[in-house]
């Protein structure tokens, strides 16, 4: 078979290995009905089985979705708090509420973005610029603010950038060529119209490829545009929660997608002998071949044979139990594996880590949360290469643990709180820390609550017992009486 000519769409080998994995935490992500939707692909049909059969047993399994529920958990740790913007430029923090030029601030970008690195392994945003009107002066930047033009973060999907071509230079990883897959929806007449176009972009130039519509039966891509844009290199950047190698990486979901996965097939098979052993079969013995009848309300069963006879026929139940301890035993596993990258590990350690020379014990999402702190970083430096600017940057929460951490932490606070070894106020600072109380909570008024509250108290137990101490005046600011 002669080998498919390379064009504008041919895929790079990573991108060939990367897919079914992308496609497999895509279609979990996507829950029951898009997991139903890839039909044999995740549940493949038993031998012998109809289609009829298989359709039947496809459309009463439904997924326990730990694999959404594991990415959201992991994703809130870090968006607990919202980003700082202290260190943007002035300009760039009005870009703060608006980083997309699609009404999208950096707090919900970024998590949407964290949430897609961390599902498939990667992803990636690409900083762009308007194209503007050319004169026959040069652009200013006034030029710009005049109009508006401002750069703005688009993000790529890993499964959509699907070539990507790079050089090391004097050291430095520099790409060379990517190409992107996009749909544009256009409005034609009454109706909406989907066209699919391939962004080929090189250092200062982009080029546009759509399907050549004038030749039929043939998926012929032609070139239908170019513009140039005012840098030397390309305007990517990716993030990696677990590199590889280039634009190869591991999701820290692919096992716990591959559990969930298995417990889809197992749960698809226990519903199915559920729905066999809740009704018996009916057997018969000795009947003739005219005598077999089919079963249902006002029907009589009859033999013409005396020596004949009917009976039922009832699983033994092993098998149900056998299956109801293999989805246990894989529920219980997809429920720890959460949790452990939550847990602090001494010794972890990132590129940025190393940079940082930090050898505090942390977390594997801790790890992964810094080297996203510096890709959000790294997207306003290259904002600011559009620009002829400063560079900002932005802090995102790393403070955070796993569950059983904060409530080792809690614990050993309230003890301490109990036994007098720290103060009221060092306890509740640390309560405010924790996302226990509201970081507006004021200490000192409650303080002053705390005190009105015991004075209450105090007068009751008096007008009980006249005999018992006077409860604690409140204190004021002038002099005393």
């Amino acid at each position: 078979m002669a080998q498919k000519k390379a064009g504008p769409d041919t895929t790079s080998a990573w991108y060939d290995a990367m897919l079914p994995r992308w496609q497999l935490v895509e279609s979990l992500l996507g829950g029951t009905d898009t997991m139903r939707d890839a039909g044999r692909r995740y549940l493949p049909s038993h031998e012998g089985e109809s289609n009829n059969a298989y359709s039947e047993r496809l459309n009463r399994t439904v997924l326990l979705n730990v694999t959404k529920l594991t990415l959201e958990t992991w994703v809130g740790r870090p968006f607990r708090e919202p980003l700082s913007d202290e260190l943007l430029t002035d300009d760039q923090r009005e870009w703060f509420n608006d980083v997309d030029m699609q009404g999208q601030n950096l707090d919900i970008f970024s998590r949407d973005l964290f949430r897609e690195g961390l599902a498939k392994g990667m992803t990636h945003v690409l900083v762009d610029f308007p194209q503007v009107q050319v004169s026959d002066r040069p652009r200013t930047l006034e030029d710009d603010i005049r109009e508006g033009a401002r750069p703005y973060f688009t993000h790529v999907k890993p499964e959509n950038l699907f070539y990507a071509h790079s050089e090391v230079v004097e050291g430095v990883e520099r790409l060379t060529q990517i190409r992107i897959f996009e749909h544009i929806t256009e409005e034609v007449g009454f109706t909406q119209v989907v066209r699919s176009r391939i962004k080929v972009i090189t250092p200062g130039l982009v080029e546009i490829y759509e399907i050549d519509q004038k030749v039929k039966g043939k998926k012929e891509w032609v070139k239908t545009g170019e513009y140039t844009y005012d840098l030397d290199f390309i305007p990517l950047v990716t993030f990696y929660s677990h590199r590889l190698d280039f634009m190869l990486a591991e999701s820290p979901l692919i096992d716990l997608a591959n559990l969930n996965i298995a417990h889809w097939q197992s749960q698809s098979d226990q519903t199915s002998i559920l729905t066999v052993t809740r009704f018996p079969m009916l057997a018969g013995s000795g009947i003739a071949d005219e005598d077999v009848a089919t079963i249902g309300p006002n029907r009589m069963l009859t033999t013409n044979d005396p020596q004949a006879r009917y009976y039922y026929v009832e699983h033994s139940g092993k098998a149900i139990e056998a299956g109801r301890k293999d989805l246990e035993a894989l529920e219980d596993r997809m429920k720890g594996y959460g949790a452990e990258f939550l847990k602090k590990r001494p010794g972890r350690e990132t590129a940025t880590a190393r940079s940082l020379d930090s050898s505090e014990s942390m977390s594997g999402l801790q790890a992964v949360t810094i080297m996203f702190q510096g890709v959000i970083n790294q997207l306003y430096a290259v904002a600011a290469a559009w620009t002829g600017g400063e560079p900002g940057s932005v802090e995102i929460n790393t403070q955070f643990g796993s569950d059983e951490t904060d409530s080792r932490a809690l614990d050993a606070l309230r003890d301490a709180r109990l036994n007098g070894d720290i103060s009221r106020k060092a306890y509740v600072t640390e309560l405010i820390r924790y996302n226990i109380l509201d970081d507006d909570f004021d200490i000192e008024a409650d303080a002053g609550v705390i005190e009105e509250e015991l004075m209450v108290i105090g007068k009751a137990m008096m007008d009980l017992d006249p005999g018992a101490p006077k409860p604690p005046q409140k204190k004021t600011d002038g002099p005393e009486k």
